[in-house]
């Protein structure tokens, strides 16, 4: 039976997301000592992978596509649903899975920093769906990322049950908006309760995160989705606006300053409303910092392993709303793949959104989504045969739930491996550190 919410508890948080955070009803964590606080992040210069000589992309080869799927945690609850997605995986030819194992803030995992997902309260304790699916997914020689949610932490009217959830630890760590309100519910523009990238407690926390499953699980990627701001109306909480002046304070006169300080004490958004452009540049720079911290220390410490990010393929709305600058990420470095979400019903619009991704990946695989939830199969294929044509990398569906769900059993599947992967396809070609990774090559033979 699921756990009901306190009475009190429940009655407080149908209010939590019109509410400023000295309202949320637990202590504002005071700011870490100055010499504690991480260096300024620095904006990516994409220029300086420009000119690399072998920034060529990296397109499909007939050994080395990436056929991925997205599995959500719904098909992660269980050992038999998971051996299921592995084995369908396996049947109809694809060769990575990135399974997601960091929903909203909690852990489809042994976590050592975050609680345990709801969703398994009715599983066995000692059930770890990475290790199983891991486990289950290199023993039929398939690829298994860790696809964890960055910054969306919770969408859900109630508090989390756990009071390890970083939303009951730390509310003041959620973006708040103009009026310094944070949300808790899915919005338009706002899937629900998003970590702040502007504050560094927040960026060291998603990092000490994403190296607990580096670090303790034999995974061959991790995968960053939610790698980001809800929308441009968020981040404007006390703590953003004092760091973004402390931002601004080298790049301007005493006597600007000077000016937008006077300017604040009438109005406490004068500092955005006066440096718009350089806004966006922090924002950006903030989101960029979160990436570096987990991909420099991830590729460190296993220098086979792979680090992607699920994408906005339109860069303006996802660099400008979303400070997800992820062509800077690419050129620096960063991330060893893209996968765009081109998820429209349209294969004419999708196909000039990955073609664009390929134009800008300073020679990284892009990996490009298919939203097969919502097409038919035939649609998908057309998707998936296009992205070839462009160059792209890999085809990724979103997803094995969406194509397996009630009414598809397998067709779905059936027509994509058929018509795409007739055949057994090579190691995914992901190009950095693929020498040391382990994989083990499939065995036996259920198809040609």
């Amino acid at each position: 039976m699921p756990r009901s919410c306190p009475g009190a508890l429940l009655a407080a948080a149908f209010s939590l997301s019109l509410l400023p955070a000295a309202s949320f009803g637990a202590p504002q964590a005071p700011a870490p000592p100055a010499d504690t606080v991480p260096a300024t992040p620095a904006v990516v210069n994409p220029e300086d992978a420009v000119s690399r000589p072998d920034a060529v992309p990296v397109a499909a080869t007939e050994g080395g596509e990436v056929r991925a799927m997205w599995v959500v945690r719904d098909s992660m609850v269980s050992r038999a649903k998971i051996r299921n997605a592995v084995a369908l995986a396996k049947k109809y030819h694809f060769n990575t899975l990135f399974v997601q194992v960091r929903g909203r803030g909690d852990a489809f995992y042994d976590s050592t920093f975050e609680p345990r997902s709801e969703e398994l309260a009715d599983a066995p304790g000692d059930f770890d769906p990475l290790a199983v699916a891991i486990e289950e997914g290199h023993k039929a020689g398939l690829e298994v990322h860790a696809w964890m949610n960055t910054f969306l932490v919770w969408h859900k009217k109630r508090l989390p049950y756990s009071s390890r959830h970083v939303l009951r630890q730390h509310p003041e760590w959620i973006v708040r908006d103009k009026q310094g309100r944070m949300v808790l519910t899915e919005q338009n523009d706002c899937e629900g309760a998003f970590l702040n990238p502007a504050l560094p407690e927040a960026r060291e926390h998603v990092k000490r995160v994403f190296l607990d499953v580096v670090t303790r699980y034999d995974v061959d990627g991790v995968h960053f989705d939610y790698v980001r701001f809800p929308s441009e109306r968020f981040s404007f909480g006390a703590r953003d606006l004092q760091l973004f002046r402390e931002w601004m304070l080298p790049q301007i006169s005493e006597n600007e300053a000077a000016y937008a300080d006077a300017k604040a004490r009438k109005n406490r958004l004068a500092w955005h409303y006066l440096y718009p452009k350089q806004w966006k540049e922090w924002r950006k720079a903030n989101v960029t910092e979160t990436v570096r911290g987990v991909a420099e220390a991830a590729h460190a410490l296993k220098p086979g392993i792979v680090v992607s990010a699920a994408v906005f393929p339109n860069y303006s709305v996802a660099s400008q709303d979303k400070g997800q600058a992820w062509h800077d990420w690419l050129a620096a470095d960063l991330l060893d793949a893209a996968c765009p979400m081109s998820y429209n019903a349209s294969t004419k619009l999708v196909a000039a959104q990955i073609k664009d991704a390929v134009k800008h990946s300073h020679g990284k695989p892009i990996i490009a989504g298919v939203g097969a939830w919502q097409i038919p199969a035939a649609s998908a294929i057309a998707k998936g045969k296009a992205y070839r044509q462009i160059g792209a990398a890999g085809i990724n569906f979103f997803s094995y739930d969406g194509m397996t769900r009630e009414g598809r059993t397998e067709r779905y599947l059936d027509k994509v491996g058929r018509s795409l992967f007739p055949s057994r396809g090579g190691r995914p070609n992901w190009r950095r550190g693929a020498a040391t990774r382990r994989y083990l090559p499939q065995q036996g033979g259920d198809g040609s």
